[in-house]
C-alpha cells in the first residue's frame, strides 16, 4: 500500500479492496434505507449510534477490487435506488453506488478500511430525521457535501474515468445481477 492508496477487507478477509487516491467526502447517513441495507445483511453490528453508517463518498474509478472479485453481490432496495454492494461470502457492505455507471459514486463504507484515520473527517450527518435516537452536536452542512460529490461527478464524467469501475463491465452492465427483495424480505430489511 503506498500513502496515496487505503486498503479496505471484508470480515472474512476473501474480499480486498483498494481505494486511491485517498479522497472523498464522509458523511454518516441515518436514512431508513441504509439501514434496511444493514439489517438485510445481518450487519447490524456495523450501525453507528443511532443507526448510522459512517460512508466515504469516492468517485467509483478511485475503487479497485485485487482479490474476491467474484464474491461482488449486489441488491436495489427500490426502481430507482442506488445499487448497494456488498460481498457474497460474509455479507460485508462495501458501498452504496449509481445504478449505472454514469453516476460513479461509490459510497464506501468505512468501518473495514485498515486505517479509518486516514480518511477526511466527516463533514455532515444526513437524514437525521430518521435516527433510531436524537442525533445532537453539528450536523454539518449537507450542501457542501453535495456539492463536494457534483464537483467530482462531473469531473470524472467528462474525463471519461466512470468507464473505470469493478462494479460495472466494459458493457455498462452491473458486473453481478441486482437483487431484488421479496415483499417478506422487504417489510423484515425496514423493521416491519
Amino acid at each position: 500500500m503506498t500513502k496515496d492508496a487505503l486498503n479496505w477487507l471484508c470480515t472474512c478477509g476473501k474480499v480486498e479492496i483498494s481505494l486511491s487516491p485517498v479522497k472523498g467526502s464522509r458523511c454518516v447517513c441515518y436514512c431508513a434505507d441504509c439501514q434496511a441495507f444493514l439489517r438485510y445483511l445481518g450487519r447490524e453490528d456495523l450501525f453507528e449510534p443511532a443507526s448510522g453508517t459512517d460512508l466515504l463518498q469516492a468517485m467509483s474509478d478511485q475503487v479497485q477490487v485485487t482479490k474476491g472479485a467474484e464474491n461482488l453481490a449486489c441488491l436495489k432496495l427500490s426502481e430507482k435506488g442506488p445499487l448497494r454492494w456488498y460481498t457474497l461470502c460474509c455479507n460485508t457492505p462495501i458501498c452504496n453506488g449509481g445504478s449505472t455507471r454514469k453516476v460513479p459514486l461509490a459510497s464506501m463504507f468505512v468501518r473495514h478500511f485498515s486505517d479509518p484515520a486516514q480518511l477526511p473527517a466527516v463533514m455532515a450527518r444526513v437524514n437525521r430525521k430518521t435516527a433510531t435516537a436524537q442525533i445532537t452536536g453539528d450536523p454539518g452542512s449537507a450542501g457542501r457535501l453535495i456539492r463536494s460529490f457534483l464537483g467530482r461527478a462531473f469531473l470524472t464524467l467528462i474525463t471519461d474515468r466512470f468507464r473505470k469501475t469493478p462494479f460495472f463491465d466494459a458493457s455498462g452492465a452491473p458486473v453481478a445481477k441486482p437483487l431484488r427483495l421479496s415483499k417478506e424480505q422487504h417489510a423484515k430489511a425496514y423493521g416491519g
